[in-house]
């Protein structure tokens, strides 16, 4: 097997990184999900042996979080690494004494193989690429005949400088970093769930049918559901109750861009920027059409390459201003924190990540059902939703840190009352 170095013994955080263990704790985990459902069960003893080989190919995954006097860094962990049956709590913190301090953690559980990963190692697309890595692996040991058909980054494959690039640093535009003061958003409210767990609610629609109905509204797949998700939380939470000072704000979806498909970046680290939503519906009038319009107009102005470069410049521009970069570590913890929890965490009505497609090699797809993934739910962003799709299964996961299901059960509802059918998952929290 080739051996796999680091471009030097450690290294910085990307930029999108940075501000993810200064506000993380058990409640907002900042984690999210990637994982697999097979066609039979998983076993244990040849999953361990996948992990640690693929953890051999991909560098950047095998760390560990250290303080340095002004950032954080990564640093090579040496430990051993451990696949673990998968837990009841979605996307929690991941316990350093459990896994032995990694930023990540395999889990299994019937015909489940799952990744959960700390958002500062990298984002959705970076980790189904090491998803895929580590299936392939595992299928082979289990004497499979699967072939890695160039989609795959194999365990003898030489791990490359452009997989460590902070994307952000290389494409950024000194010029073009305008800060857009932002307006808070409104928040969903509920009854927090009780010892930190986070309900889960999943469907399955057709992809073929989905994507009719958003072409029949000459919309794309993600324009469409992000608008039903902002009727739904309408009709729900503000119509008729217009006149509360909490329902005049703005309702705010953020949805990630993989700039990927923008920019010829190859890192499997962060490189995504949020386009949003951002409409006032504190009136009694509004309509799914008008929701969809500002929706597919958000989307137009949000994907303009100026307007993505701004925003990832202005990421980089913090990161490089001066005062912030001498103050130590001990004390730009607490400025960053209280700037988060005063803007930041109040921006956001609800993430809507959509994943995209993922493909496998034609020799893998026998043994592989369905995948999806899933994000974590915090104490303001009581409500997120992750997208994924793989051949005609079109999953949606909505994560939730609040007891009610209203906004889960409308939205699909949605889909039921076209006739449209939907294969419904729980995880059952409320019975824990």
């Amino acid at each position: 097997m080739v051996k796999h170095k680091f471009p030097s013994d450690w290294f910085r955080l990307d930029n999108a990184a940075k501000i993810f263990p200064v506000v993380s704790n058990r409640k907002e985990t900042n984690t999210f999900r990637v994982q697999v459902e097979l066609t039979e069960a998983v076993e244990k003893d040849f999953l361990q042996l996948a992990a640690d080989a693929v953890l051999e190919r991909f560098p950047m995954f095998k760390v560990r979080l250290k303080n340095g006097l002004f950032w954080h860094y990564l640093d090579r962990n040496e430990r051993p690494f451990l696949v673990l049956p998968l837990k009841h709590r979605v996307c929690g913190d991941l316990n350093p004494k459990e896994n032995n301090g990694y930023l990540l953690q395999v889990y299994y559980r019937d015909n489940l193989i799952a990744i959960e990963i700390f958002h500062s190692l990298a984002d959705a697309s970076g980790a189904f690429v090491l998803l895929k890595t580590l299936l392939y692996e595992y299928l082979l040991l289990k004497g499979y005949p699967v072939t890695p058909d160039n989609q795959i980054l194999t365990r003898d494959s030489t791990s490359t400088m452009e997989e460590f690039e902070d994307a952000q640093q290389t494409y950024f535009d000194p010029k073009n970093h305008k800060h857009v003061h932002e307006e808070k958003g409104f928040l969903i409210p509920g009854t927090p769930i009780a010892d930190l767990n986070v309900g889960l609610i999943a469907g399955t629609i057709s992809t073929q049918k989905l994507s009719e109905l958003a072409r029949s509204y000459g919309a794309t797949i993600t324009e469409y559901l992000v608008a039903v998700a902002m009727n739904v939380i309408y009709v729900t939470q503000i119509r008729y109750r217009e006149h509360l000072k909490q329902n005049a704000l703005p309702v705010k979806i953020f949805i990630p861009v993989n700039m990927r498909k923008h920019f010829p970046s190859k890192t499997l680290r962060n490189f995504s920027i949020f386009l949003k939503t951002n409409m006032k519906m504190n009136r009694p009038d509004i309509t799914f059409q008008m929701i969809l319009e500002h929706t597919k107009e958000s989307f137009r102005l949000g994907l303009e390459k100026d307007e993505l470069i701004r925003k990832m410049s202005e990421n980089v521009a913090f990161e490089k201003n001066l005062f912030l970069r001498l103050t130590p570590l001990i004390l730009k913890k607490y400025a960053m924190r209280i700037g988060y929890y005063l803007l930041g965490a109040r921006l956001n009505s609800m993430s809507f990540s959509n994943v995209g497609k993922v493909d496998f090699p034609k020799s893998m797809e026998p043994y592989i059902d369905n995948v999806a993934a899933a994000v974590y739910a915090g104490r303001m962003n009581t409500v997120n939703c992750a997208l994924v799709s793989y051949k005609d299964k079109f999953k949606i996961t909505f994560t939730r840190s609040i007891m009610e299901t209203t906004i889960e059960r409308e939205f699909f509802r949605t889909f039921t009352a076209m006739g449209i059918p939907v294969e419904i998952e729980s995880n059952f929290v409320e019975e824990y």
